[in-house]
């Protein structure tokens, strides 16, 4: 049995999330609303904070949905359900252009512009508190 194959299950959210980033790079440049691959300014930047948070948490990182904008700047979302909590990771499209975290529960909202992989496991750790 290879390394792989006895991989917990657990671990898979990150190959998950890692899939999901790395399949941005394949669509199309741009359609008629804008550019739908990322920057690579956007995608490093989300590729190393990712991996960086990962390395932190271990198989408590959970899966995160991927999309770009029309400028290509990646959004990563991470969900639970109940209590209805959220965490997004936007990665500007330009290094000029400051990352920020978007948390949420319920009502509550607040935005987040000091954005380092141990700030982005913080929250995900809040997110899996739920």
């Amino acid at each position: 049995m290879s390394v792989a194959q006895s991989a917990k299950p657990s671990s898979s959210d990150i190959t998950v999330t890692l899939k999901r980033l790395v399949a941005l790079l394949e669509e199309d440049e741009a359609d008629e609303y804008g550019i739908l691959q990322p920057s690579q300014s956007a995608f490093k930047l989300a590729m190393r904070l990712v991996v960086d948070a990962y390395e932190a948490m271990g198989d408590r990182f959970p899966k995160a949905s991927a999309s770009t904008d029309e400028e290509g700047s990646i959004r990563l979302t991470w969900s639970k359900p109940s209590p209805e909590r959220e965490v997004r990771l936007v990665c500007p499209a330009t290094s000029e252009q400051q990352a920020y975290l978007y948390h949420e529960l319920g009502d509550n909202y607040a935005v987040e512009t000091d954005v380092t992989a141990s700030v982005l496991a913080q929250w995900l750790e809040w997110l899996n508190q739920a």
